[in-house]
C-alpha cells in the first residue's frame, strides 16, 4: 500500500514536472516560490485585517505568527527529520525522472512542506477568523495563491504532492489548535461573565 501510494507521488510529481514545462512556467514557478515574493501581497492582507478588525489587530498579527510559528516548526523541526523522506531533487532514483532548474533544491528531507504548511496556516486563519465578510471572493484569492505556492514546490522539483498536501494539512491543524487556544484564553481570562 505504502509502495503504491508512493508510485502514485513520483508519477504525479513527474508529470507536473514535465507537462508544464517551460522558461516562462520556470520563471513564473521559481516567482511563486520565493518567500520574498509576497511581501507586497502580505502588506494588503495586513490592511485587510486591519480593516476588518483594527481594535484587535496586534492580537490578530500575534496569533497569525503564532499559527505560522507552528506549522512551519512542526513541519521543519519535527517532521522532516523525523519522517526522513529525501526530496525528489535529492533522491537519485526519482531526480532523473525530473527536469530541475540548477541549484534549486533546498535541504535533505522535504515531508512535508513547509511553504505549504505556513501559506495554508494563513489562509485558514482568514477563513475561521471571517476576515473577509464583506468580501468573500477574497477567501478564493488567499486559497488560490496557497494553491501557487504549494504546487510551485512540486513543479520545481523540491516535493512530492503528498509533501505538500500534508503540509497543506498540517498548516490547517496548527492554526486550528491556535485559534481554539485563544478562544479558551479569551473566555478563561476576558469574559465579562
Amino acid at each position: 500500500m505504502l509502495e503504491a501510494l508512493q508510485q502514485i507521488d513520483v508519477d504525479v510529481l513527474v508529470w507536473i514536472n514535465h507537462t508544464f514545462k517551460s522558461d516562462w512556467m520556470d520563471a513564473a514557478m521559481l516567482f511563486c516560490s520565493a518567500k520574498l515574493t509576497w511581501l507586497p501581497w502580505y502588506a494588503v492582507l495586513l490592511f485587510l485585517l486591519y480593516k476588518s478588525n483594527p481594535k484587535r489587530i496586534w492580537i490578530n498579527l500575534i496569533l497569525i505568527a503564532c499559527c505560522i510559528a507552528l506549522a512551519d516548526q512542526t513541519a521543519s523541526a519535527l517532521l522532516k527529520p523525523w519522517v526522513a523522506r529525501l526530496r525528489p531533487c535529492h533522491n537519485d532514483a526519482v531526480n532523473i525522472k525530473l527536469i530541475l532548474i540548477d541549484g534549486i533544491c533546498g535541504g535533505q528531507y522535504g515531508f512535508v512542506s513547509s511553504h505549504a504548511a505556513n501559506v495554508f496556516a494563513v489562509f485558514f486563519f482568514f477563513v475561521l477568523k471571517d476576515v473577509f465578510q464583506k468580501m468573500k471572493v477574497m477567501i478564493y484569492v488567499l486559497l488560490v495563491w496557497a494553491i501557487i505556492v504549494s504546487l510551485s514546490r512540486v513543479y520545481l522539483g523540491v516535493h512530492y504532492p503528498g509533501d505538500v498536501l500534508c503540509g497543506a494539512l498540517v498548516g490547517i491543524l496548527a492554526t486550528s489548535i491556535i485559534v481554539w487556544l485563544e478562544g479558551i484564553i479569551e473566555r478563561k481570562f476576558f469574559s465579562k461573565d
